[in-house]
């Protein structure tokens, strides 16, 4: 292997390392919403179902060249294992502590300083030496982790790649398979604190943690063949090093699991990476290949919505049943519409409907809602509430058919409204 080749795949296969220079933009808004130091769109309330995520750079759901972009928006495994909750109607929210960069060794610092009540320096984790724009805030963000971590119902993990980072400095040597061996005691130790960690916060969490895929394929372009099998055999000895450490804490009455990646990109690399371009993080396809092996762990399923028509803007998700109706969901000034029985069906609300008024009626949980057809306010509980967008009759076929603006519906009730552009999918759980 070419020192250059080595570098380049030292740099990229830890899953989220060595990338320099990375401009502010990567702090951006979008980027740091998923990040739990940044404000979310979701909020915690009671009865909800917290994701909490650490890890390198494949818990941030970098891809390849996001740090060129105005406006990162991460779209990785992470986010579809929050997608796959709210499919399985839970009100969630997700908390991103992700760092680029990051060793196993600063992950077990980084858990160990909250657990501690410690403060952590900059340059104690990766962004010290100019990884992640973002490591002042995450550094400092060690009390919020904390409390993200308490009561948190599910932390999903990647780590370890950045670990062995040096082996591709041995290939020409030929002492890579010595160094693995030599360094994989270490990271298994250093992987059993920082989980027992996260478990000193919350003993009751859900933990899963992703084994290691190799991103170099079986390709003389980029290894030759006795680094390849070296490479397969160092993925398959972290994975044994990952079992035996859930295996044990298992033992204790911990709720730890592995999400068995790897296998899964065993002759597709070029298919879920985009190595071809010289970088072996995972692409659109295969942030969700990680995703569906979360998720088939976690709730043994992984669920997507089902096709829609052309003319049909999204699909409605209620208490993780999709909405299938004859009358479709509309888009109007930007807003999302829904029939009106459909809707209070699915939501198991009582509907009762004034054709002289024209006004919807809707009761649930004590809780009562009143649109009427054209007004620019609905009624909460009796007190008038203002919406932008009123209901409205939809002519379907030969009858007309109350719409009522879902989100308003959904507030009023006091559902949780998730809407994610990523699969033009809008949730609503109670």
């Amino acid at each position: 292997m070419s020192k250059a080749a080595a570098l380049s795949l030292a740099a990229i296969i830890a899953g989220g390392t060595a990338i320099p220079g990375i401009p502010a933009a990567l702090g951006g808004s979008h980027f740091a919403a998923t990040n739990a130091y940044a404000a979310t769109a979701e909020t915690t309330a009671i009865g909800e179902y917290h994701i909490v995520a650490l890890g390198d750079s494949l818990t941030v759901g970098y891809t390849n060249g996001m740090e060129k972009e105005a406006n990162p928006a991460p779209y990785g495994y992470v986010e579809r294992v929050y997608e796959q909750a709210l499919f399985q109607g839970l009100r969630a929210s997700v908390s991103n502590y992700g760092i680029l960069g990051l060793t196993t060794a600063e992950l077990d610092r980084y858990v160990g300083a909250a657990l501690k009540g410690e403060a952590i320096k900059p340059s104690d984790l990766p962004g010290g030496n100019g990884h992640d724009p973002r490591i002042a805030q995450l550094a400092a963000a060690t009390p919020q982790l904390f409390a993200d971590v308490e009561k948190a119902d599910l932390v999903v993990m990647t780590i370890g790649s950045n670990d062995f980072l040096t082996v591709f400095q041995q290939f020409k040597s030929g002492n890579a398979e010595q160094l693995i061996q030599q360094m994989l005691p270490e990271y298994e130790k250093q992987l059993e604190t920082a989980v027992r960690a996260v478990i000193g916060i919350n003993p009751h969490a859900e933990i899963v943690i992703s084994d290691l895929y190799n991103p170099a394929p079986n390709d003389k372009r980029f290894v030759s063949e006795s680094d390849y099998k070296l490479l397969a055999q160092a993925s398959a000895d972290i994975r044994t090093r990952i079992e035996a450490v859930v295996s044990r804490l298992k033992a204790e009455g911990y709720n730890t699991r592995v999400a068995y990646v790897a296998d899964d990109f065993v002759g597709k690399e070029v298919s879920y990476t985009t190595v071809l371009a010289g970088d072996f993080h995972p692409n659109n396809r295969g942030y969700e290949v990680m995703g569906k092996s979360f998720a088939e762990v976690i709730w043994g399923a992984y669920r997507v919505p089902s096709k829609r028509d052309d003319n049909v803007p999204i699909s409605v998700v209620v208490a993780g049943k999709e909405l299938q109706t004859a009358n479709k969901p509309v888009l109007k000034n930007s807003k999302t519409y829904v029939p009106m029985r459909d809707i209070t069906d699915a939501m198991g609300a009582k509907l009762l409907w004034n054709n002289k008024t024209r006004t919807a009626t809707v009761t649930l949980d004590g809780k009562e809602v009143a649109f009427t057809i054209g007004a620019k306010t609905m009624t909460v509980d009796g007190k008038p509430v203002p919406i932008e967008t009123p209901a409205y009759l939809q002519a379907v076929g030969k009858e007309s058919k109350t719409y009522l603006p879902l989100a308003a519906l959904s507030d009023g009730l006091g559902f949780q409204v998730v809407y994610r552009g990523t699969i033009k999918t809008a949730f609503i759980n109670k």
